[in-house]
């Protein structure tokens, strides 16, 4: 019987160990490779400038510089905004292409965030968190990571309605 529950102990090491090792001899080599580089890749953070174009359902259109280059970004608004209250949910998805060129998408994703629209102060703080769903070219490494937007919204001068937003597009 000591023999039996060694034996079982030794085949739940080697379960344990072959399964969940990033090393995993049983899984594609470039499955293997995405794992590697999604643990290697390095925190990327973009300085971000877009305008508010009112051209539903995109009504944030910039540009995101990351290591010095620019690239697009879009937002969808997928929530009503909320200006009755001191807190202003809202939920997005999100698109980074290559610049001046909408078609060609590096990466994709969605997130949740807050800011106070009911007061209209000028600027206007905001925080999002999210995660890329979509990685492509020099942005396929971040595939699945969070990311995290911190920044400020600008309005019009009569406060009518945002003029752009400025922030930070972090990938933890």
């Amino acid at each position: 019987m000591k023999h039996l529950i060694l034996v079982f102990l030794l085949i739940g090491i080697a379960v344990i160990y072959f399964g969940c090792s990033e090393n995993n001899p049983s899984a594609s080599d470039s499955n293997q490779t995405a794992q590697m580089n999604n643990t290697l890749a390095k925190k990327l953070i973009g300085d971000a400038y877009t305008d508010f174009t009112f051209t539903p359902p995109t009504f944030w259109n910039g540009t995101v510089e990351f290591n010095g280059v620019a690239y697009g970004i879009t937002y969808t608004t997928l929530s009503a905004p909320r200006n009755y209250s001191s807190a202003s949910p809202f939920i997005e998805d999100w698109v980074v292409y290559e610049y001046g060129q909408p078609g060609n998408v590096y990466m994709t994703g969605s997130n949740h965030g807050v800011s106070n629209l009911a007061k209209k102060p000028d600027p206007t703080p905001f925080v999002g968190n999210g995660k890329i769903t979509e990685a492509y070219g020099p942005f396929e490494m971040w595939l699945g990571r969070n990311i995290h937007e911190q920044g400020l919204i600008y309005w019009l001068p009569d406060r009518s309605m945002p003029d752009h937003a400025e922030f930070t597009f972090r990938i933890n």
